[in-house]
């Protein structure tokens, strides 16, 4: 979250999810670091050394650096094979609207269960949505579009993707929502890509 103007702020959080914010990974992509990452929580805010509003590399760089600076953490990248999502361009080619606004940041605008409006987003922020709001592992963008796109995605979302109040069983989906077809039916029928589960090296 970010309180007043420019200033970065969270509370009772884990580092791990820190770290998962700041590198854009999933979860499963951090391995080797001590257990108190997962188990200790803290309230931080940090101001950004320069003036204005930072957009998403920007933040995600400030906190890459407080967490070496002020946690003592190191950190390398590995390549594995890991299972993964991975997103191609479909047969039929993509039916992405291009976003030629200029605007910095991405937007990914919830539309009740299952759908969602996303603007100004390039494949990897999209993919790096789907790996944090959506999917229980990595997603890896294939598909070599560049630039940010414009679309629009309904589907029939699994019982895990619907949180009802802790405990509650998972709410009963509307008829129309019922009626969708599934994620990997709709990125494909809907904005002309294909989402797949393989292993790949992320």
């Amino acid at each position: 979250g970010r309180g007043g103007g420019n200033l970065f702020t969270t509370t009772n959080t884990t580092l791990n999810d820190l770290i998962v914010f700041s590198y854009g990974i999933h979860p499963r992509q951090l391995t080797g670091g001590p257990s108190w990452l997962e188990s200790e929580r803290f309230d931080i805010t940090a101001k950004p050394e320069s003036q204005g509003i930072p957009n998403a590399t920007q933040l995600r760089t400030m906190v890459q650096k407080l967490l070496t600076e002020r946690f003592g953490l190191a950190f390398h990248n590995e390549k594995r094979e890991l299972s993964a999502y991975v997103i191609t361009l479909a047969k039929s080619g993509h039916k992405l609207t291009k976003n030629e606004s200029g605007g910095i940041l991405p937007g990914f605008g919830g539309r009740g269960p299952g759908a969602i409006g996303v603007r100004n987003t390039t494949m990897g922020e999209f993919a790096g949505f789907l790996q944090a709001r959506i999917l229980d592992r990595p997603v890896v963008d294939q598909t070599a579009l560049s630039g940010k796109f414009d679309f629009v995605l309904e589907w029939r979302p699994d019982p895990s993707q619907v949180q009802g109040p802790p405990g509650a069983p998972a709410p009963q989906l509307p008829p129309e929502v019922e009626s969708r077809p599934d994620l990997f039916t709709a990125i494909q029928e809907q904005i002309g890509l294909k989402l797949e589960s393989t292993k790949a090296p992320v």
